[in-house]
């Protein structure tokens, strides 16, 4: 019991040190593990099944996957479960997008595109472990682009609960805006798990719902992911039709709408504005090195060009013209003239 809580005390302690917000460890021999991964498999399977993923093909391929952390991680005899802030609502946090001028074409970046990306902070807690240990160990680091179930994990893991929007809520923080990590190690560790005490539950509060401008959460359905904009400008990757882009509004990635008001609050504004002529008109390379390791690079410069060149089409102005008219006329890419093409 005395190495469980010495374990339990270092574990928080690291995720401090490496900027998380908090963390659990999960055996893979836990007793509750094979059921709680067969109930979430359950509820996946169904939504699939209904076609609510989208262009999203990869999630159904990697079903078998998630569904058997034992054949996907061999050598895994326990996982860590982190979860980081990354800035995530903090208008202050810095972002890597240079700063439009007045006046300029304006498209939104979801506020949690600031800071570093925390896809990259598994090593720095196994460096933590290799100290702790005083060895290394065999792991892997997983986040939302390899085949985990994570928020289940932190779910069972005590990290908090999952919301109506789909994301995990915490209880220590006045947001839902927290990512999720995964570090499965090939380590003897004991079970941190905690006792999620939620300040208040998401029955009785339809916030998110409320503030969905596209009708993607309801009340007791999964999240349909083709209304969804963060979805249509991140994981969408064909043309955008007219009504898929008037679902977009101003964003060019991501949306923040349904994580602003969780829970219900005065709004802030964190988005981070970008300027479309910038976007469009710099060489592809040079944006890439501005939004390398972050969030953003995940969509890509065509991407979020894409976007912004939809978003464009809907608007009446003669800067809008303009700048459509010379994409046209310099882009190579043949998704964006598709999507100038399109409506």
């Amino acid at each position: 019991m005395r190495e469980a809580e010495e374990f339990a005390t270092w574990l928080s302690e690291a995720a401090e040190r490496i900027g998380a917000h908090s963390a659990c460890c999960i055996r893979l021999d836990h007793p509750d593990l094979p059921v709680a991964l067969a109930e979430n498999h359950a509820r996946v399977e169904a939504w699939l099944a209904d076609g609510k993923q989208g262009e999203m093909e990869y999630l159904e391929r990697m079903l078998p996957q998630k569904s058997d952390p034992w054949t996907t991680f061999p050598h895994a005899q326990a996982v860590i479960v982190l979860t980081f802030t990354n800035g995530w609502g903090d208008p202050e946090a810095v972002h890597p997008f240079p700063i439009p001028e007045m006046g300029a074409p304006i498209g939104y970046v979801s506020s949690y595109a600031r800071e570093i990306d925390y896809h990259a902070r598994g090593q720095a807690m196994l460096a933590e472990l290799h100290t702790l240990l005083g060895r290394e160990v065999e792991a892997e680091a997983a986040v939302d682009t390899k085949p985990v179930y994570e928020r289940m994990f932190a779910t069972l893991g005590g990290l908090g609960i999952i919301g109506a929007n789909n994301l995990l809520r915490v209880p220590d923080r006045t947001n839902v805006r927290v990512f999720i990590g995964t570090l499965f190690v090939n380590a003897d560790l004991p079970n941190v798990i905690h006792d999620v005490k939620m300040p208040f539950g998401c029955e009785d509060c339809l916030a998110c719902i409320i503030n969905c401008p596209t009708d993607a959460i309801r009340p007791g359905k999964p999240i349909d992911a083709p209304h969804c904009i963060s979805y249509l400008t991140i994981e969408k990757r064909s043309v955008l039709s007219r009504v898929e882009a008037e679902m977009m509004g101003d964003w060019i990635f991501g949306c923040d709408e349904c994580s602003n008001v969780c829970p219900p609050k005065e709004k802030i504004d964190s988005r981070i504005p970008v300027d479309l002529a910038w976007l469009l008109k710099q060489p592809a390379g040079e944006i890439r090195r501005t939004i390398k390791g972050n969030a953003t690079a995940y969509a890509g410069v065509t991407q979020l060009r894409r976007n912004a060149v939809a978003m464009l089409k809907l608007r009446e102005d003669p800067v809008a013209k303009e700048l459509l008219g010379w994409t046209a006329r310099q882009s190579g890419s043949a998704l964006i003239q598709e999507q100038l093409r399109a409506w």
